[in-house]
């Protein structure tokens, strides 16, 4: 009799069961979760734990044999027609076998004959493939085809080939042909990315044909093999961790194969205890993140040894760290005297009665394969009269489960099944509180969700003793399991949430040995893996060991562009199998990932045009499985997968084409359907386009996309939009029109590259360039060619290139007044009392200060996002500000100073409040007003913490200094330790440069570190001779006379044509604070040395000059010194 299907499908047990006349046991299978996938596989001794008597087992078993046969008479539906009609991209470990020497047979063997060979062959080889829920794809005469990760994938598919592999060469070995002469198969197991399913159009052989090199990897690596051998490839070896012993078998040339192959025999399973530490312990990681989880389980712990027995029971996804934590506890507890029994379950024996249990025996005992049968009962009795005063009867019970035969020593009861059970479990927990009347014991069930039914009665028992026992048990499971102990006053559920953004990040500072990673790769890796510990670990693994980074000086860099990152192999099939239990909506995943890791509703609607009711239904599945959240409720419902890893699985599972399709489709409904989120958001618009090979319209959003981020200052995401751009118009055919374009690009990409890296960057002057280049070539308008140039002008003077940016800015005046723009004449202003700026012309910086502050308008402020990155009129104000100290008035320019700040606070646009901020804290340097330059310079900061972090470490070395100028007593020693490590953005910039070395010089000088300060003072004095970039230059003279007088008190010379040298730089600049700053200095040295009269005559005609700024420092010094050389 058969097993008959029911509706759809669904094969009918109980049915079949009556037809047997066997109906009464149809509660007894359904209660035990007998399904017909089970079925084919139970054994006379499955039966028996059943409670069948001997006549209803062999009834049962003859019926599964006429079933087994039926099957294999029929189509093999797994070669058949598969549930996925679409062909996709995956990861897949694929499987050949090879019937050694059946070109010999085949001449030996009679057809006849050797057609049943081979149908035996196949049946076996068939028949592990299934047990393992493997796909046989093809028959090939001797050889057979399977793919493990499809059509349907599970977390663990390389070490299913590897286990289906080793049972075929067995059972494969336990087959002979007509004469007897025993079978052989070899085995070849690779991994990798492929296309798979219906590749052609109508068939079997098509629908399953796969596309890519690791079907013929598998092929050739069969072939290496020796008779009844399994050789795995490399890739397939990295997922394998330590749960098999294997023997490197070196590389390897194949045909078909450019390079080398790494090949491995597989030998066996390991010994290594616990599947966590088989995949993992080579490699543990820091724990992070867990200390209230470690504290809670010690704390039961605690109880437990006081005699109060305890549970935890501890859940979370795969991959949250549940198995880290319970080795974790067992370290802990490691120097203390107690007992630690392991209980591991086994995706593989979820069926296999009391596995977890046996298998803690087996390892306890110390059982070796080697050991003969009474080997074995000797280490079984040891074990358990460890425990018991008299173990006879569990002896017999236990050894009857571990297969070892007792003989007359031990007799096993004659006892009806049900009895049997009972018996043995009771065997167990004798055993179990032996154990702990000798000392406590710490019990760790580990996926729980993986355990027979059998282990789970007896983990009841377990549970209702454990209150008067010192035993602490933990038990590990995933969020399916629904553990039947909870509501107990001993048990404690304890759920594992996903790691803190900063824990996350402390993990991957022990990934990388504390070498930080560049800002950019880590904020990649916290964003894809979700707080989630195994999706930290293995991202980080994979970016560490491909070539994207390169180490220099203790830390990462990119050692290129940043590409997307690509899902490691070692989570492949986690998560593929996370969507495949889901196969009925894996397509409306696929489609919500194509539109993002969030997508809503409506859109997804559209884009899916599936019916109403099926969207919705498939919707509810993705979130009732986590694999998704949703706020609020269809058609406003916004959806968001959980994981970004997941969403890149279900996006990259589909084939490009299909992708493209989808993009290209989205497009379109964001245009028509859509725009106001197309207007609001065109980066999402230019994505889409990207990927759908819209390249035209791709260029156009991801510049209007960089528009709207430069004009919010989000600098990084400005320069990431239009660098996109850029590398899209190389997909465009050659035409003005295209240069055109690249023109508008590299002028817009300018603005952010120089706020980020500096006006003097290598990469903001490329663009400028390329700019102008294209202008002169196309002969553009001057609104084009006007801001490239001016462009080109501020990198000169930024890199001190002063002669060439001083011949700029003069031209670009003339461009201005030529074009009639007032507009234009104010960015030519502006660039020149910066250019003026940096040579330190202190009376033109004035003058084209005033000018602009004359032209401009409130409606200039959109300057900002095509020229400096800066308002013009906070500037003007700013600079006009320090020109007024330098010539003389510090009243005066202070009042700017505070202008250009009110300016900059009426302005949505924080780099223009960070403009003026800088130059006050350069105005309260100058007047040495230490305490309001480090307020002004902790606004700044806290400013850059709010989404500019590239000020961030100029901003905080300055500050450092100003504090240590402030206290005068308390200067740390890392601010003087060692010339200070420059950011790009201030190596780029001779103005910021020179500020930093002013501050650092001032600290050496308090601190007595002169050979610090001179190291950097002494350069940056013939960097301003060679250059031109004189505005520091007064300055690092008079500190550098400073620090030589300090090294050498009584060795005036070269202090004094220091500071001969500070003022005749100052009279030339007609800086007349400088000068005064730098005389007082010259003085104070010549009264030292007794020049009193000297020393009165140099300084007092530079002070009676003076007409406000009575209070300041400089002022104040300079009468006090006066007054003393008077009354001497």
């Amino acid at each position: 009799m058969l097993l008959e299907p029911k509706a759809e499908g669904v094969m009918d047990i109980a049915g079949w069961l009556t037809s047997l006349g066997l109906g009464k046991y149809a509660t007894t299978f359904a209660r035990n979760e007998i399904t017909p996938e089970v079925l084919p596989h139970l054994s006379d001794a499955d039966l028996k734990a059943l409670g069948l008597p001997m006549g209803p087992r062999k009834l049962v078993l003859v019926a599964i044999a006429q079933l087994r046969e039926s099957e294999n008479q029929r189509p093999d539906p797994s070669v058949g027609p598969t549930p996925y009609p679409q062909a996709e991209r995956r990861q897949l470990t694929v499987m050949f076998v090879d019937l050694a020497g059946s070109t010999a047979l085949s001449g030996q063997l009679d057809p006849e004959e050797m057609g049943e060979v081979i149908r035996k062959y196949q049946h076996a080889v068939a028949e592990e493939i299934r047990r393992v829920d493997g796909h046989v794809a093809k028959y090939m005469g001797d050889g057979v085809l399977a793919y493990f990760g499809w059509p349907r994938a599970h977390e663990d598919e390389a070490e299913r080939a590897v286990r289906a592999g080793l049972a075929i060469a067995a059972a494969v070995a336990n087959l002979a042909t007509p004469a007897k002469e025993p079978l052989g198969a070899r085995v070849g197991i690779a991994t990798g990315l492929v296309v798979v399913g219906d590749l052609i159009g109508e068939g079997a052989a098509q629908e399953e044909a796969v596309v890519g090199a690791t079907p013929n990897l598998a092929a050739r690596l069969q072939a290496l093999a020796q008779v009844g051998n399994v050789v795995v490839a490399g890739t397939t070896r990295l997922l394998l961790g330590e749960l098999f012993e294997l023997v490197d078998l070196g590389t390897h040339d194949l045909k078909g194969f450019a390079q080398p192959v790494q090949a491995w025999l597989v030998m066996g399973e390991s010994r290594t205890e616990g599947r966590f530490e088989a995949l993992h312990g080579m490699r543990l990681s820091s724990l992070v993140g867990r200390d209230q989880e470690i504290a809670l389980l010690l704390d039961r712990w605690r109880q437990a040894k006081d005699g109060r027995g305890q549970v935890v029971l501890l859940s979370g996804e795969p991959g949250i760290g549940k198995s880290r934590i319970a080795i974790a506890l067992r370290e802990h507890l490691r120097r203390e005297k107690c007992l630690s029994l392991r209980y591991d379950g086994s995706p593989y024996r979820a069926n296999s009665t009391l596995f977890p249990v046996l298998d803690q025996l087996r390892r306890a005992a110390g059982f070796e394969r080697e050991d003969a049968p009474e080997v074995k009962l000797a280490k079984l009795e040891a074990l358990l009269d460890a425990a018991e005063s008299d173990p006879k009867s569990a002896i017999a019970l236990i050894a009857e489960h571990l297969a070892i035969p007792t003989g007359d020593r031990y007799p096993v009861p004659e006892l009806a099944p049900e009895q049997k059970k009972a018996k043995t479990i009771q065997a167990l927990l004798a055993q179990l509180e032996g154990l702990a009347a000798k000392q406590p014991v710490l019990m760790t069930a580990e996926d729980a969700h993986w355990f027979d039914p059998t282990s789970l009665e007896l983990f009841d028992r377990i549970v209702d003793r454990i209150e008067r026992l010192p035993v602490l048990l933990v038990v590990t499971f995933r969020p399916e399991f629904a553990p039947r102990w909870t509501g107990r006053p001993h048990v404690t559920p304890l759920t594992l949430s996903h790691l803190q953004m900063n824990e996350s990040a402390a993990l991957i500072d022990h990934l990388t040995g504390g070498r930080p990673l560049p800002a950019e790769v880590e904020v990649h890796i916290l964003a894809k893996t979700g707080g989630v510990p195994l999706f930290v670990e293995e991202l980080t693994k994979t970016v560490l060991e491909s070539d994207l980074l390169r180490e220099a000086g203790g830390r990462y860099e990119l050692a290129g562009p940043l590409p997307p990152l690509a899902i490691p192999s070692t989570l492949q099939d986690s998560l593929l199998a996370r969507l495949d239990r889901l196969s009925p909506v894996k397509e409306v995943a696929q489609i919500g990932a194509v539109i993002g890791r969030e997508f809503s509703y409506e859109l997804l609607e559209a884009t899916a045009r599936m019916d109403e009711p099926k969207l919705r239904t498939a919707l509810d599945e993705l979130v009732h499985a986590e694999l998704a959240f949703c706020r609020g409720n269809p058609p406003d419902a916004i959806y968001t997968f959980k994981h970004a890893l997941v969403r890149d699985a279900a996006y990259e599972s589909l084939l490009k084409s299909r992708r493209q399709q989808l993009h290209c489709r989205i497009v379109t409904l964001l245009r028509d359907r859509f725009a106001e989120q197309a207007e609001a958001e065109p980066e999402v618009l230019a994505h889409h386009a990207t990927e759908g090979g819209l390249f035209d319209d791709a260029v156009s959003s991801w510049y209007k996309a960089g528009l709207r981020a430069n004009r919010r200052s989000a600098h990084d995401e400005a320069i990431a939009h239009f660098s996109k751009g850029l590398k899209l118009l190389a997909q465009l055919p050659e035409s003005r029109a295209r240069e055109d374009r690249e023109i508008d690009l590299q002028l817009a990409v300018g603005v952010p590259l120089a706020a980020t890296r500096g006006y003097g960057s290598a990469a903001a002057a490329t663009s400028y360039m390329r700019a102008y280049e294209l202008c002169v070539k196309l002969g553009s308008e001057t609104s084009k060619s006007f801001p490239a140039l001016r462009g080109l002008c501020t990198g000169h003077r930024a890199r001190g290139e002063m002669h060439t940016a001083s011949a700029l800015a003069e031209q670009l005046i003339g461009i201005a007044r030529q074009s009639g723009d007032p507009s234009l004449l104010l960015e030519a202003h502006h660039v020149n009392w910066t250019t003026q700026h940096a040579l330190g012309k202190w009376r033109s910086v004035y003058e084209h200060t005033d000018q602009g502050l004359l032209l401009y308008r409130p409606e200039h402020f959109s300057h900002a996002f095509v020229y400096s990155g800066h308002d013009s009129g906070v500037c003007a104000a700013a600079k006009q500000g320090v020109s007024l100290w330098m010539l003389g008035f510090p009243d005066q320019a202070l009042v700017r100073a505070q202008e250009s700040i009110a300016r900059a606070r009426q302005l949505p646009h924080p780099p223009s409040m960070q403009h003026a901020l800088y130059y006050a804290t350069v105005l309260h340097y100058y007047r040495r007003d230490a305490t309001a330059a480090r307020e002004v310079a902790a606004t700044r900061l806290q400013l850059a913490h709010e989404g500019f972090p590239a000020w961030v470490p100029h901003i905080s070395l300055q500050l450092a200094m100003i504090q240590a100028l402030e206290s005068a007593q308390q200067v740390p020693a890392t601010v003087t330790g060692a010339p200070p490590a420059l950011p790009d953005n201030i190596l780029n910039d001779v103005e910021g440069k020179g500020l930093v070395l002013c501050l650092f010089g001032s600290v050496c000088e308090l601190a007595g570190e002169v050979d610090a300060g001179l190291s950097m003072l002494l350069p940056a004095i013939s960097e301003a001779e060679a250059t031109g970039a004189r505005l520091w230059e007064s300055e690092f003279c008079r500190l550098t006379g400073n620090l030589l007088l300090l090294a050498k008190p009584r060795d005036f010379q070269q202090s004094e044509a220091h500071y001969r040298h500070a003022i005749e730089i100052a009279r030339e600049q007609q800086a007349r604070s400088l000068e005064l700053r730098a005389s007082t200095s010259l003085a104070s040295l010549w009264a030292d040395r007794g020049d009193r009269q000297e020393a009165y005559d140099l300084l007092a005609p530079t002070y009676a000059w003076f007409t406000e700024g009575f209070n300041t420092r400089d002022l104040i010094d300079a009468k006090a010194l006066l007054d003393s050389c008077a009354s001497s």
